[in-house]
């Protein structure tokens, strides 16, 4: 009883403290009963000495085991408290099936980007207090990581008052485009439910903007083992993010590019008129979602049940250059 006791402790400390400590607990349980033998043997008036050798490498090799079922349970818990704030649920548990190594390696895929900011940042830095500002976007970006894991996207960084998801990485997910536009639409009513809050109006807090395309990336890690970021680099990258900055003058809430566009429903897209993008020499067709208005200003959700009938609203063409 006393052994099983002793063992069972060993496996425990094994589970919940560092991989060194553990193993130096159950070492030190195992040399324990070792020395513990030749007065057992005495006592037993050697009967049991033939089986000794046996017993006492049966629970060499099941310690053994215990300490590699610590240690892979504490690897588990590193990646998982690593991608748990980034990725949806379900793209965790298939890092965690495939524990390949602990850098994902660089590959090219299609992802769709979304660039998310605030409007007058810099000025509501000035006027409110340090403490209630930062409480607030800590609530703010929650919130919307939150919408965005649930759409599927993976939340690359957050950078000041923005932040960066990625759809369609690390893993597969079917209808990306339409998944971020989806995406983008729940959030800008969450935004807007929540600059509303009398503790979060009182500071100027401003509206959302979004920027969102899709195109061929290079995704994976980036840096060394102690510092790894997954981040994409592309075409499409960087026109989201300058999408997002074209907003501002246009007057939109979400500006989303021609490709994406192209892969959802055109009959719930506003054309916003054609902007040039650095790096492109010809002017690019965007889009914004159509509003619906829901009776429940708080909705969070993409199903509105009481809207008015969305109409098409045009706009003439025009060129902006996005620096």
């Amino acid at each position: 009883m006393k052994r099983a006791f002793e063992t069972d402790f060993a496996v425990k400390a094994g589970a919940t403290l560092s991989p060194l400590a553990g193993v130096l607990v159950i070492a030190g349980v195992v040399i324990g009963l070792w020395g513990a033998s030749p007065i057992v043997s005495a006592l037993a008036d050697g009967m049991v000495a033939p089986l000794l050798s046996t017993i006492i490498g049966t629970a060499v090799f099941m310690v053994e085991s215990m300490i590699s079922h610590a240690l892979t349970r504490r690897r588990e818990a590193s990646v998982r408290s690593r991608f748990e704030q980034h990725l949806a649920p379900a793209v965790v548990r298939r890092i965690l099936e495939r524990p390949a190594s602990p850098k994902r390696k660089s590959e090219q895929r299609e992802v769709t980007a979304l660039f998310t900011d605030l409007e007058g940042f810099t000025a509501m830095t000035h006027r409110a207090d340090p403490a209630i500002l930062v409480a607030t976007l800590d609530s703010y970006f929650e919130g919307m990581a939150n919408i965005i894991v649930a759409h599927g996207g993976t939340i690359d960084k957050i950078v000041g008052d923005g932040l960066h998801a990625l759809f369609n990485a690390p893993y597969d997910l079917e209808n990306h485009p339409g998944r971020a536009i989806e995406c983008a639409i729940a959030l800008r009513s969450w935004a807007e439910f929540f600059r509303c809050r009398p503790e979060v109006a009182t500071i100027g807090f401003g509206r959302t903007r979004i920027g969102i395309e899709t195109g061929l990336a290079i995704v994976g890690d980036v840096g060394v083992h102690a510092k790894l970021d997954y981040t994409a680099h592309g075409d499409a990258v960087n026109v989201a993010a300058r999408l997002e900055r074209a907003n501002k003058g246009l007057g939109s809430s979400i500006c989303i590019g021609p490709v994406a566009a192209s892969r959802w429903n055109q009959f719930l897209l506003r054309p916003l008129g054609k902007v040039t993008i650095r790096g492109h020499d010809d002017p690019m067709a965007v889009f914004e979602p159509l509003e619906f208005r829901c009776a429940d200003a708080a909705a969070t959700k993409l199903s509105c049940h009481h809207w008015s009938a969305p109409t098409l609203v045009s706009s003439p063409d025009f060129d902006r250059a996005i620096q």
